[in-house]
């Protein structure tokens, strides 16, 4: 048997039924010797937990199968698995219904001895089509990419192609031929003179060494034999940690720009056509800073009449910053170079809306007089701005749920260790004296005290553990109202505090001329009993600690101060980080996840929490909240 002390199996039964995943747990015979209520109900078992006990799980395996998209593949899977008796993590198991789960097996092995098996179970269905949702949402901006009337490339670090769009390259099986492949390749396979390959690498190196956006003009053949000129744009994305991501290529044809000496007027003709039709607003500003020309996607987007820019400064330009713009024409001027700083610049559209948009520019010649003007091109990239922040929250959240599920198998492994051994020692005392006949009553009252104390704190452990979960699933709805804040931390401390459990009394003072606050009631509570207990727990043999309630004009501030240990420097950063404790807190009981849950409502509310601490001198915590009336 895996579990054969009857306390001890009533302890794991109650603390596995609790946990959000399903377990079963078999002899090395694969008789079932513990399986939990979620594992019946993910399963649809018609079953209680307790009435599997003792069954042939091969047995079981076998009868179940049909329930899995490909019940032999699910059968040998197993035996493969225990065949191996290694651990397996985040296995993906599809079932005939259309549900995914993800499969963990660990061997259970005591002294060198298999002893059983554990399998746990994760209904991955959600994330799964959270996947699918994202490949669709790739596919959906790769559509969106191919449709912009510009040459669009991405680039690994070798300078090799990981896509290409339609405008770039027409033709669907070179396009697909040049995945991976580089100008080099691409030159050799079209029979192409290299030297275009050589300024494309010298300029895409230039990039990546200096960090930043690098500018170049192209020269080449059209496909009528005609010369033409690319205005091209190399700009490297780096990770966090400073790694290169990819490079992204931007090109434009600018050849009716280069032509402008020669055909000067027909060319100020057909810019101006070509640029009213393009969605890239262009701005096209003289030597002296001012705006000459604005095409009608300028108009378009701002609502602003081109007349009442033309013959003005650039500043008169609908955006705030126009020193970028002035930075780069001046550095053209000295250096006759066309590289210009990145920028995206956050505008407000003719309907009030936030749009984001990128800025380049390029100079050219006007006229025979050889006058040299600047276009400048604004590129309306708000939805690739806003799909980045929207996966971006995506990454985000998948990060936090894999710390909290790394933080819960930290706990189970060695937070719950100790309440398990002070529960099992407990008992056993209990046992042996009650066998004896000598159990007294004090000694009765003594060993279940401290089993009905450990088993609290894991019972509280596991209602912060839920209480996570429900917040993170957008589960926790947010009730604010009006409420009278003084008589609402009185009737805390009096329930909760007065007096503590070591006989200290809070020192509660408030100052200013109250007035109604609104708050979420369960929320506060929340907050303030865990902030308050916190100040009595940490502070053990000192003086009680305050709580001040100040009212103020535009927000009500609750400091809560008490003189115990203090935050050592260092862990600061990882104040409201799941599972995070300080490092000075040994011997202190606590989860590390009350200040989570502290800050996660302290958000609902839109408040601020600060915290000001020195080690051994005590903590002062500074919650503040709006006075929404104001």
């Amino acid at each position: 048997m895996i579990l054969n002390n009857d306390k001890l199996y009533s302890q794991l039964n109650f603390v596995l039924n609790k946990i959000p995943f399903a377990v079963l747990m078999e002899n090395y015979e694969r008789r079932l010797e513990f399986v939990n209520q979620n594992f019946c109900q993910l399963f649809k078992i018609p079953l209680a937990p307790e009435q599997l006990i003792g069954f042939d799980c091969k047995i079981a395996a076998a009868q179940s199968a049909a329930m899995f998209s490909n019940p032999t593949q699910f059968l040998v899977r197993i035996e493969e698995i225990l065949t191996a008796e290694e651990f397996v993590s985040h296995e993906i198991v599809e079932l005939a219904d259309g549900r995914s789960f993800l499969r963990d097996y660990l061997p259970i092995i005591n002294e060198g001895v298999h002893n059983g098996h554990v399998w746990i179970y994760y209904d991955y269905t959600e994330a799964r089509t959270m996947e699918y949702h994202i490949l669709h949402l790739k596919k959906f901006y790769e559509q969106i990419l191919n449709h912009i009337p510009a040459d669009i490339a991405v680039f690994n670090k070798k300078h090799q192609y990981v896509f290409v769009n339609q405008t770039a390259v027409r033709d669907d099986s070179l396009r697909e031929w040049l995945i991976n492949k580089d100008d080099y390749e691409f030159a050799k396979e079209r029979g192409k003179n290299i030297s275009f390959a050589d300024i494309r690498r010298e300029a895409f190196n230039q990039a990546v060494s200096t960090k930043k956006v690098y500018e170049f003009l192209e020269e080449g053949i059209n496909r009528d034999g005609h010369h033409k000129f690319n205005l091209r744009r190399f700009q490297p994305i780096f990770q966090e940690n400073g790694e290169l991501e990819f490079v992204v290529g931007y090109g434009i044809d600018v050849t009716s720009l280069k032509k402008t000496e020669e055909y000067a007027r027909q060319k100020d003709i057909i810019f101006a056509k070509v640029a009213d039709l393009l969605d890239v607003v262009v701005i096209v500003i003289d030597n002296n800073f001012q705006v000459v020309f604005a095409n009608a996607a300028y108009e378009s987007f701002f609502g602003i009449p081109t007349s009442q820019i033309i013959g003005k400064e650039i500043d008169a330009i609908a955006i705030e910053d126009t020193s970028i713009i002035r930075k780069d024409i001046a550095q053209y001027q000295q250096t006759q170079h066309a590289h210009h700083t990145a920028k995206v610049y956050q505008v407000k559209d003719k309907y009030g809306m936030i749009k984001y948009f990128s800025y380049s520019f390029t100079p050219y010649v006007q006229g025979k007089a050889g006058n040299i003007n600047y276009a400048v091109f604004l590129s309306d990239v708000s939805d690739q701005y806003y799909a980045v922040a929207e996966l971006q929250k995506i990454i985000d959240k998948e990060r936090r749920l894999n710390e909290l599920k790394s933080g819960f198998v930290n706990i189970v492994s060695h937070e719950m260790r100790t309440p398990m051994s002070v529960i099992q020692s407990s008992a056993e005392i209990l046992e042996m004296l009650n066998d004896a006949d000598k159990v007294t009553k004090p000694q009765l009252q003594l060993y279940l005290s401290r089993i009905i104390n450990e088993v609290r704190g894991m019972e509280s452990l596991m209602k912060e553990l839920l209480l996570v979960s429900k917040i993170e699933g957008g589960k926790m709805e947010f009730k604010p109202s009006p409420q009278n804040m003084n008589e609402f931390i009185e009737q805390i401390n009096s329930t909760n505090f007065s007096p503590y459990k070591d006989g200290r009394k809070i020192d509660v003072q408030f100052k200013g001329q109250e007035y109604p606050v609104s708050f979420d009631k369960l929320m506060m509570t929340h907050i303030l009993k865990n902030l308050i207990e916190n100040a009595f727990k940490y502070s053990s043999n000192k003086a009680s600690p305050i709580i001040r309630i100040s009212y103020h004009k535009s927000k009500v501030s609750i400091l809560i101060k008490d003189f115990g240990i203090g935050i050592p420097d260092k862990d600061f950063p990882n104040l409201f980080k799941a599972f995070a404790r300080a490092s000075n807190v040994e011997g202190i009981k606590g989860t590390g996840l009350g200040l989570l849950v502290v800050k996660y409502f302290v958000d609902f509310h839109k408040a601020s929490i600060h915290f000001r601490s020195k080690q051994n001198q005590g903590t002062s915590v500074l919650l503040e909240l709006k006075n929404h009336d104001t």
